[in-house]
């Protein structure tokens, strides 16, 4: 039976994966400082809150088995992220940022041995301004006898419909490794993000009358199809300007002010143009994919989809060649619906659902990993009967 342990652990996608494959696994502990996601987790995988460790920087190595076969981490991004501070690892003053605690794992890492350990983190990892330090990681890695492998891996790649890029680090141990370890390999995706939304939704995710009336919808040419939508978004009276393109939605977030405004159906556009993050207030389409979830979902900045059917506005544009008639209904996505952007089922959700609110989930499902990816890789790891074969 594969023995995990499980740091950083959110809502356990690893966990789910592992599951989802039928894999006979024994959960050794997980790690979670947020009791909100605790709450979830347990109540997902069904297991006490007692096995959860807490406070990685509190968690003594020494007392941990030394027989595990499995660690996941995926730690936290926050100063990585294109949306964060960017500090790297380090602060000015050479002390560790949130996004240093990868230091905690590895001292874990270096204790226990485990035969393999997988990090999850944002591309910009290992992009040319953190190069330096991303080659820290290798080094760390390398010096605690592991073998490393990394790539970026897109959900979209892998059955889900949502552009969220991640790169993951898997470390084999030195004495195991066969050098038969690839990641998988893309598939062609045959999901839009419509597939996954709720056929009823309640009231309270649509945008208000108000805020609709500030939209201004323009034609192309023929006064057929619908190529923008111009207009003022929050209180500050902030243009918005939203532009055709063929495909779908990126990545969903965790943070208000990172998180895309709107999905439009056919459309993908920018509201907030100038905060300063190329995320804020995008525009998408149900036909296509949704954009990277991230940890602050939720509020005014959640994500939103118009669709053109059971009118909530008519809406009517003069435009050059005449008046066109254009039906418009704009709403955030769902906790439900971005939980399965996530990858997890609805049962799942409904356990989630149980313990926590609507800004708990939406912060959940941004802060976690798409499962799918997770089991594609999984399968270039684990045997039909989940034994580690690489």
């Amino acid at each position: 039976m594969l023995k995990v342990l499980s740091l950083f652990s959110g809502i356990g996608a690893f966990e789910k994966a592992l599951t989802n494959l039928e894999v006979d696994y024994e959960l050794i502990g997980y790690c979670e400082i947020d009791k909100y996601a605790s709450e979830s987790y347990s109540a997902i995988h069904g297991v006490s809150e007692a096995m959860n460790l807490g406070d990685i920087t509190k968690v003594n190595e020494k007392s941990l088995p030394k027989d595990i076969d499995l660690i996941t981490y995926g730690f936290p991004c926050q100063d990585i992220s294109l949306a964060g501070k960017q500090q790297g690892l380090f602060n000015d003053d050479g002390s560790q940022t949130r996004s240093g605690l990868f230091f905690e794992a590895l001292r874990i890492i270096e204790e226990t041995r485990p035969k393999i350990a997988i990090a999850e983190n944002v591309k910009n990892l290992i992009s040319k301004k953190f190069n330096a330090q991303f080659q820290v990681v290798l080094a760390s890695l390398e010096s605690a006898g592991y073998n490393n492998y990394y790539q970026i891996l897109n959900a979209k790649d892998f059955g889900i419909p949502q552009n969220r890029e991640r790169v993951f680090i898997v470390s084999i141990r030195k004495d195991i490794d066969t050098g038969l370890f690839k990641f998988p390999e893309p598939f062609p995706l045959d999901k839009r993000l419509k597939d996954l939304l709720e056929s009823e939704v309640d009231e309270k995710y649509y945008l208000s009358s108000k805020a609709l009336e500030k939209m201004t919808l323009s034609f192309d040419k023929a006064g057929k199809n619908l190529i923008d939508i111009v207009g003022h978004s929050g209180t500050g009276g902030q243009r918005e300007h939203i532009h055709t393109i063929d495909g779908g939605i990126g990545a969903l977030s965790a943070t208000d002010y990172k998180q895309p405004k709107q999905i439009v159906i056919n459309q993908i556009g920018q509201m907030y143009p100038n905060s300063g993050n190329p995320q804020a207030g995008r525009i998408y389409s149900a036909e296509g994919i949704s954009p990277t979830m991230d940890t602050c979902s939720g509020g005014n900045r959640m994500p939103k989809i118009l669709t053109p059917e059971n009118t909530k506005k008519g809406y009517t544009e003069t435009v050059k060649d005449g008046s066109i008639n254009f039906d418009l209904q704009i709403r955030k996505l769902t906790p439900k619906e971005c939980f399965r952007l996530m990858g997890f089922d609805d049962e799942s959700f409904h356990k989630a659902e149980a313990v926590n609110s609507n800004t708990q989930l939406y912060k959940q499902a941004g802060n976690s990993i798409v499962v799918d990816v997770l089991k594609e890789l999984f399968c270039m790891m684990l045997d039909e009967n989940g034994d580690i074969y690489v």
